[in-house]
Formats: structure tokens, C-alpha cells, sequence
């Protein structure tokens, strides 16, 4: 009788062996690990990038002043003391000194602007900004014809800012407003601000 050749000592011809199913749970899991840890990587990177943009998005959040005459939240400045203007009412040249701040930096004791004060005869005190309203360029002082003079165009102003027609300004000087309470101080302090120039109505910068 013949041996047969089947190695398997039952004598049974062993059934073909199925491939293993590929590890789909481990795939899947290993998947939602990844998307997990990427969610969580991005919660310092959030924090990080508020940190950085705070300064700039307080400072976007700050109202900025209407146009016209709405500036009450325009901080008051220091510009001069009572006593160092003429008695006689001749305007004096100030420049206006302040902190300037961005986002990220701070630089104190800077030039924003500069204004004419004007002591009346009744012990107050009038204040121009020292820009021309038409073009923005700065208007000196004529002691001879006693006007305000913009060497830019040749615009001219009264002494109380109120323009001489005929006149490329648009509007009289921009007057600013004094702190009647720093005046018994013997100190001048004007809120100052700065206005677009070439507009027939007074519309302040931010």
C-alpha cells in the first residue's frame, strides 16, 4: 500500500489559510490620536497668539472721536504756563509733547503737534492748532501785519482763527479746547487734536 504524501498525520488535507484582516481598529485609533493631539497643540498656540495680539486688538476696541466737535475723550496736555505768554494778546507757538505707544512700543516725551496760544484781556486763553485747515502745513505768525500767514497757499486768519476771504481754507483754524480749571493753576492745558484738512466741516483724526 502507498505512504501518502500528505504531511498531516490525520490524513486530512489541511484547508488553505485565510490572510489576516488588516488592523483597522489600531488604523483608526492611531487616527483619532493624531487629530486629538493636533486639536490639543493648537490651545497654546491660541493663547500665544491672543498674548501677542492683546495690544492691537485693545487698542482697535478704544472708539475713535467722531467728527465735528466730539472729543470728549480726548485726554488734556500740558503745553505752557499762564505767565509765559504776552500780556498784550500775541499768539506764542507751543508744540504739543506727549507718549507715543503702539501695539508693541512706547516712546515718551514725543512731538504730536504744536498750537498757538493767545492770552485775552480778561485772563483766558484762546487755542489754534497750528495746522492750516486747508493742506495741513503749519501757519506762522506775521508780528507785522499781526494774521496768521500759511506759507503753503497763502491762507490767512484773524487773530481769532477766523480766515480772511477771499481764501483757499475751506474752514477758520481749528480751535482747541482749554482747561478753564488748570487756568487758576497757572497752567494750560488743551485737548488737543488733530483734524483732516480740506473739509468745509471739522472732522478729527483718531
Amino acid at each position: 500500500m502507498a505512504r501518502s504524501l500528505n504531511p498531516n498525520s490525520t490524513g486530512h488535507t489541511p484547508l488553505p489559510t485565510r490572510p489576516a484582516d488588516p488592523p483597522r481598529r489600531g488604523v483608526l485609533a492611531g487616527l483619532v490620536a493624531v487629530i486629538i493631539g493636533g486639536l490639543v497643540s493648537l490651545f497654546p498656540l491660541g493663547a500665544g497668539a491672543l498674548v501677542l495680539l492683546d495690544p492691537i486688538l485693545k487698542r482697535k476696541s478704544k472708539p475713535a472721536a467722531g467728527g465735528g466737535d466730539k472729543d470728549e475723550g480726548r485726554p488734556f496736555r500740558r503745553v505752557a504756563m499762564v505767565d509765559a505768554l504776552p500780556a498784550d494778546g500775541t499768539p506764542v507757538q507751543v508744540p504739543v509733547i506727549a507718549d507715543l505707544t503702539d501695539a508693541w512700543n512706547r516712546e515718551p516725551n514725543q512731538p504730536i503737534g504744536a498750537v498757538y496760544l493767545r492770552k485775552l484781556a480778561d485772563g483766558q486763553v484762546e487755542c489754534f492748532n497750528a495746522k492750516c485747515p486747508h493742506a495741513g502745513c503749519f501757519v506762522g505768525y506775521s508780528a507785522d501785519r499781526k494774521v496768521f500767514q500759511c506759507p503753503c497757499h497763502t491762507s490767512s486768519f484773524e487773530l481769532d482763527g477766523k480766515r480772511i476771504l477771499p481764501s483757499p481754507s475751506p474752514r477758520n483754524m481749528d480751535d482747541l479746547v482749554v482747561d478753564a480749571e488748570k487756568l487758576r493753576t497757572g497752567e494750560v492745558w488743551v485737548q488737543f487734536v488733530n483734524y483732516y484738512p480740506g473739509h468745509e466741516k471739522r472732522e478729527a483724526k483718531p
